[in-house]
């Protein structure tokens, strides 16, 4: 039989440890302020950024905000007082995002997210609380071979390669339609090269792994093993310049010079990324917004709040 004593001890426990929780929770919640502010559009961003980076360049050049900077987080202030001030906050993680959205402390998320995550979103709020918008994108993933590999010898591997990676079928199901195919595909018979094996580089990024596994396995049914050594960005820009690989994929952003062009390099586009764009209740957008998604932040002049 339990000893009241003992029972009530652990009650006060529980109680106190069910105390310690909520407060821990209270001081971490508001990522943003509690109070939302006044005249003020909150933007999460997933990459540092400073005055010169091509996503709020536009917003400075046509002089519809000014540069306010405070570490990882800034401001965008209109000399128009009509137009409302852009506050953007830097929080790596992309569960938190997400849920920091979904509480209502955040207006803005605008290519934050995977295509899972916004599938979530779109699912999981109810249809007056967020909207969603998409266009097509800038952003091309493309795969790279190094064309100094011995691999690379026999001239078939690569074409076989390339035709056996099911694009189509990955924008369809793995992706959700989030992407543009821009492989053509293929109703010729694919060679099988079995006892190959290719080292492919990723970065750490989680679309980087996530098409270094989806390669594996389209290979791997034509008898090619794909070894994946994932490194940090550093790493993996100088194994590519010193040619110690044989395939890596990464996508090019608009306006950007990709350092990645180098003479034993060869890519072939896959498929390009579309724009998504996610609004809360406090923020209205034109008609139009959709046509107006580009690689930049331009489009948050147009937003206006209730």
């Amino acid at each position: 039989m339990l000893d009241p004593n003992d029972m009530k001890r652990k009650k006060i426990i529980i109680l106190t440890s069910c105390i310690l929780a909520v407060s821990a929770l209270a001081l971490l919640s508001p990522l943003f302020h509690q109070e939302v502010p006044q005249n003020t559009i909150r933007i999460l961003i997933d990459k540092p950024m400073d005055d010169h980076h091509i996503r709020i360049q536009p917003l400075i050049d046509e002089k519809h905000y000014s540069y306010q900077k405070h570490q990882d987080d800034f401001e965008l202030i209109p000399p128009n007082p009509e137009l409302p001030i852009l506050k953007f906050k830097l929080i790596k993680d992309e569960n938190t995002r997400a849920l920091i959205f979904l509480k209502g402390e955040a207006d803005v998320l605008y290519d934050s997210l995977s295509f899972a995550k916004t599938e979530w979103i779109k699912n999981k709020v109810v249809p007056d609380k967020a909207r969603i918008y998409s266009s097509r994108g800038d952003s091309i993933s493309e795969l790279a071979f190094n064309m100094e590999s011995k691999s690379f010898n026999n001239p078939d591997l690569k074409n076989t390669i390339i035709h056996a990676l099911p694009v189509k079928l990955w924008a369809e199901t793995v992706f959700s339609n989030w992407i543009e195919v821009l492989k053509p595909e293929t109703n010729s018979s694919i060679q099988s090269f079995p006892n190959t094996t290719l080292h492919y580089l990723s970065t750490s990024s989680r679309e980087g792994q996530q098409m270094a596994f989806l390669t594996r396995e389209a290979l791997g049914k034509i008898g090619i093993q794909l070894e994946i050594h994932i490194y940090e960005p550093s790493l993996f820009y100088s194994k590519i310049r010193k040619k110690e690989f044989d395939l890596f994929s990464s996508t090019r952003l608009p306006g950007m010079k990709n350092i990645l062009d180098l003479p034993h390099i060869q890519t072939v586009p896959l498929f390009r990324w579309k724009h998504g764009l996610i609004l809360n209740s406090r923020v209205t957008a034109p008609a139009s917004i959709s046509a107006e998604l580009d690689y930049s932040f331009r489009f948050l002049s147009q937003l206006q709040l209730h």
